[in-house]
């Protein structure tokens, strides 16, 4: 049953210190004729503690023995005793709902196996029943061996991301206030964090996003991360395809428990077009004299993806038959042979695909069943421009970056103010706050077609301007006009163009799928349409517009390629109904 909590918790009963601390013989432990309140009151009931009166509802693991051990406690002898008492006192004192999970076993409570597979369905368990709850974990009591499992199993996301993890502070090292100290329990995403004491915290990713198409975005890559089914990215050239693909594999890899290396594992379909050959090599491999260029075995880039994403861009070039061998490895879970090759090979790869092509236009380029087979799930990624919100942080983002890799790649380009040759970024940066709110706010009323581009070639610019006259960067209100001028120009003659000429007037046709969509409609509504008259509406704009642009007939039937007397006839034709 799904339950509506908005904050929940959860942690093992600590036999020796909850609810109070205690002597060996069970019995509470007195300091200053005070009772000193265990790990669990401390957590829920201290009004220091970061989640004093805040917590709805509080789940209270418990190892309940099959079999009873002689002990040598004289109260509370067991967890289940403990466990009750402890309930007690939190009602008593106001405290949340408290639920206990009872662990049915005469299992040791230092074995991490048999810990673990009581702990991780009883914690899949309070999620299934709180499925957009904050959990929190309270990691102090139990034995050591349970709060290990408990560390685990976060890692191990069967709780998912929306958790916190605490500890207790103890009193001896508590400052004002502390009671708790909060946990970072993804200990592998810690092993990849670089310690940089000069890093700039600027870089913008999609998890930071304020628009609400951008949010959309963000919640769908949190949700397709963790599962290896094929995901397809549609957006228009420089629209960010290549930073979704990598937070979709950085994702997949946390959620794998897997430490992320760097990613090569890309190919853009358009580097192939004509040449079917090297296209399934590359993916697929070959073994040796399977053709012309094969004169040793090359391991192709699914095989390569093991364990990993691998990334097809301008997916709309791929050629039908390779299509057909990839849809047949995705369908038989990873399993192909290498071009030449006679054993199967399996590489339990993940596909994301992307494309600049809408849905209807990749109906017309991708066999049905291949396109079915990658657009099982979709993200569909806005424009820049309509991205508003979010632009003043992307450009912030993208002159980190581009400041970044001059001092990366040129580092005696320039002579930075810290001296320390990781310093040039940050006064590379340094250089344009004083014109941030400038920039993004004429970046605001542009189309910015070219989307990222657009940002990453203004501040590329920027950046050469400020560096033309020494060693020393500089930009000025002066270099800013001028390549927001550029920007702007550049935008109007590319308008222009595309108002000229954006394609041949056959590509302004509807597709074929287009067609097919109102037909099915039509047919589903028991509709029908009149493909003559279609064609006849079609036909008479085309005749009228060339005799508005030539001037008489004669000329406009040279425009179209027509006889003038077969031109004349329809349009006597058309003016006459």
């Amino acid at each position: 049953m799904t339950m509506s909590h908005g904050r929940v918790s959860v942690s093992w009963v600590s036999f020796n210190n909850d609810p109070y601390s205690r002597e060996k013989d069970g019995h509470y432990r007195l300091l200053d004729k005070q009772r000193e309140a265990g790990p669990t009151l401390e957590f829920l009931l201290n009004e220091e503690s970061p989640v004093w009166e805040r917590i709805d509802k509080h789940y209270l693991l418990v190892r309940r023995q099959r079999t009873l051990e002689a002990g040598g406690r004289d109260f509370h002898p067991s967890e289940v005793e403990v466990a009750e008492a402890l309930m007690k006192e939190i009602k008593a004192q106001g405290g949340p709902e408290v639920e206990p999970v009872y662990w049915d076993t005469d299992e040791a409570p230092t074995n991490h196996q048999a810990l673990f597979r009581f702990t991780a369905p009883a914690l899949a368990e309070i999620r299934r029943r709180h499925p957009k709850a904050q959990i929190v974990v309270n990691l102090s009591p139990g034995t050591p061996a349970a709060q290990t499992v408990m560390l685990l199993a976060l890692q191990a996301r069967i709780l998912g991301d929306n958790v916190l993890a605490y500890q207790g502070i103890p009193r001896m090292h508590r400052q004002a206030g502390q009671v708790l100290e909060e946990v970072s329990w993804n200990l592998l995403a810690e092993l990849g964090r670089r310690d940089d004491s000069h890093a700039v915290d600027e870089t913008w990713n999609i998890a930071k996003a304020r628009t609400p198409s951008l949010r959309k975005v963000a919640e769908l890559v949190k949700r397709y991360g963790s599962v290896p089914f094929p995901v397809l990215i549609i957006g228009n050239r420089g629209s960010g395809k290549t930073h979704i693909a990598e937070s979709l594999r950085g994702r997949y890899l946390d959620w794998q428990m897997k430490t992320k290396k760097d990613w090569h594992l890309h190919l853009n379909c358009a580097e192939f077009r004509g040449d079917l050959t090297m296209l399934r090599s590359s993916l697929f491999g070959y073994v040796r004299g399977a053709h012309s260029m094969a004169s040793a075995d090359s391991v192709g880039l699914l095989e390569q993806a093991n364990g990993d994403c691998v990334f097809l861009d301008e997916i709309h070039w791929m050629d039908l038959q390779v299509q057909g061998m990839l849809l047949l490895a995705l369908q038989r879970k990873g399993s192909f042979r290498q071009i030449g090759g006679k054993d199967s090979i399996h590489a339990n790869f993940r596909l994301i695909a992307a494309t600049n092509k809408s849905r209807s236009a990749l109906r017309e380029v991708l066999a049905p069943d291949f396109l079915d087979r990658i657009s099982e799930l979709i993200i569909e990624l806005p424009d820049l421009r309509d991205c508003r919100d979010d632009l003043e942080d992307i450009w912030k983002s993208v002159v980190y970056r581009a400041c970044g890799e001059l001092a990366q790649l040129d580092p005696g380009r320039a002579v930075g103010k810290y001296g320390a040759k990781t310093s040039l970024a940050r006064d590379y940066v340094d250089q344009f706050r004083p014109h941030q709110y400038r920039i993004t706010g004429a970046l605001r009323s542009m189309r910015l077609d070219g989307n990222y581009r657009d940002l990453e070639r203004l501040a590329r610019r920027l950046l050469v301007g400020g560096l033309q006259t020494g060693r020393l960067l500089s930009i000025d209100s002066e270099l800013v006009n001028l390549e927001l001028d550029t920007l702007r120009r550049e935008e109007l003659l590319d308008g222009e163009h595309s108002a000229d000429s954006p394609v041949t007037l056959e590509d302004e046709l509807p597709t074929i799928s287009r067609c097919s969509s109102y037909l099915r409609k039509a047919r589903d509504k028991d509709e029908s349409l009149s493909g003559p008259a279609l064609v006849e509406v079609w036909e008479r704009r085309l005749l009228v517009a060339a005799q508005k642009v030539a001037g008489s007939g004669t000329k406009a039937a040279e425009l179209l390629r027509m006889n003038p007397r077969t031109f004349n006839a329809k349009v006597k034709d058309i003016q006459q109904r």
